[in-house]
């Protein structure tokens, strides 16, 4: 029997190709109570993206070596369309901001960040995901 906690408990894939980052935000949100999925690119995402696993968010960096964070949301929204997806990134410009907002990211964070910040990030991209999915 399901419980009100695992009811709550929702999955999240993490995007990053530097394992240290990886390993951050899926100890922040695991101790949020939410599974995490943690692949090192945008290709390995990619392929939990087509194998149907339901999403209820994505956390992405802006800069990968093999796929940028925007091509990860571009190929995203083709399969996902209404998924949030945070962009992280330590590169911030204004034409990268604009760039991810207007592929429908919920939103852009700097590196570094504020632990209590980035799981109010986390939480609200989940309500507004709620309530697109009611």
């Amino acid at each position: 029997m399901a419980t009100e906690r695992d009811a709550a408990k929702k999955t999240i894939l993490v995007v990053d190709d530097e394992p240290g980052n990886r390993r951050l935000y899926s100890e922040i949100l695991r101790d949020l109570g939410h599974n995490v999925i943690d692949e090192p690119d945008g290709a390995s995402a990619m392929v939990v993206v087509r194998d149907g696993t339901k999403l209820d968010l994505v956390i992405t960096d802006y800069r990968m070596p093999d796929m940028s964070g925007l091509e990860l949301v571009t190929a995203l929204r083709q399969v996902h369309p209404s998924v949030p997806v945070i962009m992280i990134t330590a590169y911030a410009s204004i034409e990268n901001y604009f760039q991810s907002l207007s592929l429908g990211v919920f939103e852009y964070i700097n590196k570094p960040f504020v632990k209590r910040e980035f799981e109010r990030i986390v939480k609200a991209a989940l309500l507004q995901h709620g309530k697109n999915a009611a």
